[in-house]
Formats: structure tokens, C-alpha cells, sequence
């Protein structure tokens, strides 16, 4: 764009003035009816796996191109399941609420016995392993608790476990000199940095804080069933992300260098009118 040429050093202030007043004047003659906007407000159709829709902040691999959303919400479709793609663990994406910004995952390379429960070493932290993705696990969740290596007191008899345990199976599970004991307890509001501080009853180990959506009834005896109907993740994207954007005109995509959302006008540029920053070119004398 050519630079602002002006006859008179007294008309300097006019330019600015002037382009500024342009500028008002394209977005006052811009399209503000919802059938304008409504073909951009989201980056990419929707693609269907299941009885899941995928769109923003997912995207499909194979079926949508990578500016389609963000890298943490790359999906997989496998045998009408959807699967988060980027992370450590296998989560199987098993509801979307594009609504309330959220979904509902569970981890498929738990057992589904809980027995290796019992064994520390085969235990994936959630919170860990989901800490540094653009969504949190909610506390509408539950604490579901999973404790090994429930010795006792060394009396005796051993007292009993709490009434709000269950006992669980992990009778190959020990150090050999005694059948070691595992229980499962759920517990209340989730909170991601919970810990117990010892001694716990039967001087147990906590080997697993797993996260539970929970539903009306349930109690730890149920802790397979809790697992598998997985926990609710929330985050911060919504379609009104792209709104600013798709008022224009214009188009929002995400970026996939920065893995950021911008918005690319028609012309090229990032206006203020798409969603991004002023664009002014340099004043030139002459």
C-alpha cells in the first residue's frame, strides 16, 4: 500500500485523521446479519465419527486439515471410536459438549480388572499426564483413591478397613510374606493436588488418584465401572472464538507454527477487523 502523500506540511494531521475515518466507514458498511456470519463462524466443517461431531477446537486426522484446530485436540477415528492423538496415554474421547466447552475421556490402557492396580509401577497419573494441554480436569469429578500394600498394624488381628473401602483382588500381589491387601475409596470433590498424609488405616499406600465422573449410587466397589465411563475435562475454546473474525467477512484458522487462532482477511493482511491488530502503513513526506 502506497504511503500518504501530502501538499502541505500543514496537512500532516490529516492523513492519520483521514485513514482512520476510512476505517470506520468499512466497518459500518461491513455484513452484520447471523446468515453473513453464520458460514465462518467455525474453521472447518464438522466431520462425524460415531455418534460423535468433530469440529473446533478438534480436529480429524485424515479428514481435516491442521488448521483446523489445535494441536492437544488432534482426534483419531478407529472403529467409530474417537481417541485423543497427542497424548501419553490412550484416552478414548467418549462425549463433546461444544456447548459447556468440555468432554468426557477415559483411559483405555487401564485394566479393566483393576489388578494391576496393586503395582505401583504400572500406574498413570492423569493430572501428570494431561498437565500441560489446553484443558484441566474438572472437579466435577470425583476422587476415586486406589491403596496397596495394606499391611495392617502388625497386632495380630488386623483391624477392618474403613466401611467406605472395597477390597479389591491382588492376591498375587506382595512381598511374599503375606498376602498383600488393596482396596478402592471414593472419595469427594476431585482436586488435582490432592495427597493423604500418613498413616493411612492398615498403614496402606496410595498408588493411584484416578478421577471419576461418577453417577448417582455408585460406591468403590463399582471402580471398573467408574473408569470406564471415564472423567469430564473442560477448556476455554468456544465457536465465539472466531465471531470478530467471521463478522468481517473473512475467515479464522489455526495457525500451525504457533498453534495460535488468526484470522486471514481477503487482502492478505491481519486488521483489527479480523480479530488481530491495526495494520497502519508508514506516513511518507514528500
Amino acid at each position: 500500500m502506497h504511503g500518504c502523500r501530502v501538499p502541505a506540511a500543514g496537512l500532516l494531521l490529516l492523513c492519520p485523521a483521514a485513514m482512520l475515518l476510512l476505517a470506520l466507514l468499512l466497518l459500518a458498511s461491513l455484513p452484520t446479519t447471523a446468515a453473513a456470519v453464520n458460514t465462518s463462524t467455525l474453521p472447518c466443517e464438522p466431520a462425524q465419527c460415531g455418534n460423535l461431531s468433530i469440529y473446533y477446537p478438534f480436529w480429524l486426522t485424515g479428514t481435516h486439515q491442521r488448521h483446523c484446530g489445535y494441536k492437544a485436540f488432534q482426534v483419531t477415528c478407529e472403529e467409530r471410536k474417537v481417541y485423543l492423538k497427542n497424548s501419553y496415554w490412550a484416552y478414548q474421547v467418549l462425549d463433546i459438549s461444544y456447548e459447556n466447552s468440555s468432554f468426557v475421556v477415559t483411559n483405555v490402557n487401564l485394566p479393566e480388572d483393576g489388578g494391576s492396580f496393586c503395582d505401583l509401577s504400572l500406574i498413570g497419573n492423569a493430572s501428570s499426564d494431561l498437565s500441560a494441554a489446553p484443558f484441566k480436569i474438572s472437579g466435577r469429578n470425583r476422587e476415586l483413591f486406589f491403596l496397596s500394600d495394606c499391611q495392617g498394624q502388625g497386632q495380630a488381628r488386623q483391624p477392618s478397613p474403613p466401611s467406605s473401602w472395597a477390597q479389591m483382588n491382588c492376591s498375587d500381589y506382595g512381598d511374599g510374606s503375606a498376602a498383600a491387601k488393596s482396596f478402592a475409596w471414593l472419595a469427594g470433590k476431585y482436586r488435582p493436588d490432592d495427597t493423604l498424609k500418613p498413616p493411612l488405616p492398615l498403614n496402606c499406600t496410595v498408588s493411584s488418584l484416578m478421577p471419576v465422573l461418577g453417577y448417582q449410587g455408585a460406591g468403590p466397589a463399582d471402580y471398573d465401572r467408574l473408569m470406564n465411563l471415564g472423567f469430564l475435562l473442560e477448556h476455554n475454546f468456544t465457536a465465539e472464538d472466531c465471531a470478530a473474525c467471521a463478522s468481517t467477512g473473512d475467515r479464522c484458522s489455526v495457525d500451525p507454527d504457533d498453534d495460535q487462532l488468526v484470522c486471514n482477511c481477503s487482502d492478505g493482511q491481519y486488521w483489527f477487523f479480523c480479530g488481530q491488530y491495526v495494520n497502519l502503513p508508514a506516513l511518507t513526506i514528500q
